[in-house]
């Protein structure tokens, strides 16, 4: 058996969930396939998978040695890949995602930094607040805030994205202002749909921290919108301090209870855990994690 052979088969069905599907990734017969698992779980002495006439699964051991090979395999890869790239200059295109505001007031200027860094790189750069399927829509990293699920990607922290209660001149002399947090449920908010929990804010004061349920006539999924029906006088809302930055300054909105402050969104940069690092997304994410630090 060729181990290094056996652990990329192993790895395929793993990641497919099927030895037909690995064959045909690796170009291999099924019968070649099922000779290298069936060698490996004889070397460990562990079954390793569970197959029926209509599907394959990883018994418990399979799942953790399944884990730590993908991480061997991966480091490997990544040790060819920086050995075959020493010295030369980055080339090739990156697939980016990045939610809209974020993207437009920071990440972008950012791009266009590391491109000028870096110039025989390529960035395609896509903006949008929903969540990207990385491996299935194909993107080498994505940029995300707030708070992680659990899921199969690796996590980078680049910086915080401070967030401001916020509201027209015109919905204030209205609607009034909101002394305390509490009052927060008498005015119309409006909300943030991708939110963890959109209609319920958090507010802190030195130690002391309140939630206040919202509710209000609209609810978006684009903070740049939100920050928009706030300005037109609709409501009040949460939002990133980047993207109401102008608006703020030039007295279009007013910041709300200064005394007290919602929590600052972390933002990261992910990628997919089971796959190649490559060369080029380590130096991006190397870029913006020393860009974002110096502020």
């Amino acid at each position: 058996m060729d181990k290094l052979t056996a652990l990329n088969v192993y790895r395929a069905v793993g990641e497919l969930r099927s030895f037909s599907g690995a064959a045909r990734k690796l170009r291999l017969s099924n019968a070649a396939v099922s000779k290298n698992v069936r060698e490996l779980e004889e070397e460990l002495g562990a079954r390793l998978l569970e197959r029926t006439t209509r599907s394959v699964r990883m018994t418990e051991a399979g799942e953790a040695y399944f884990r730590r090979a993908c991480a061997i395999l991966d480091e490997l890869r990544a040790l060819d890949a920086e050995t075959k790239d020493h010295g030369r200059t980055p080339r090739g295109t990156l697939r980016v995602a990045a939610p809209m505001s974020l993207g437009i007031a920071q990440i972008a200027p950012a791009v266009g930094a590391f491109l000028v860094a870096y110039p025989e790189l390529q960035v395609e750069l896509e903006m949008n607040d929903r969540y990207v399927d990385l491996i299935g829509e194909g993107f080498d990293v994505a940029l995300r805030g707030g708070k992680l699920a659990d899921s199969s990607l690796v996590a980078r922290r680049l910086g915080a994205i401070d967030r401001v209660l916020c509201a027209s001149p015109a919905y204030l002399q209205q609607h009034g202002q909101p002394r305390a947090p509490g009052d927060l449920t008498q005015h119309r908010c409006l909300v943030y749909s991708l939110s963890k929990s959109p209609a319920r804010w958090t507010l802190t004061r030195k130690s002391r921290r309140v939630r206040v349920d919202i509710r209000g006539p609209l609810s978006v999924n684009s903070s740049l919108a939100l920050a928009e029906a706030a300005r037109a006088g609709a409501g009040i809302a949460l939002l990133p301090e980047v993207t109401v930055r102008g608006a703020l300054a030039a007295h279009q909105l007013e910041s709300l209870l200064p005394q007290w402050s919602a929590e600052p969104q972390s933002f990261f940069a992910v990628y997919p855990r089971h796959h190649q690092v490559s060369e080029r997304v380590r130096l991006f994410i190397d870029f913006l994690a020393a860009r974002f630090s110096q502020r």
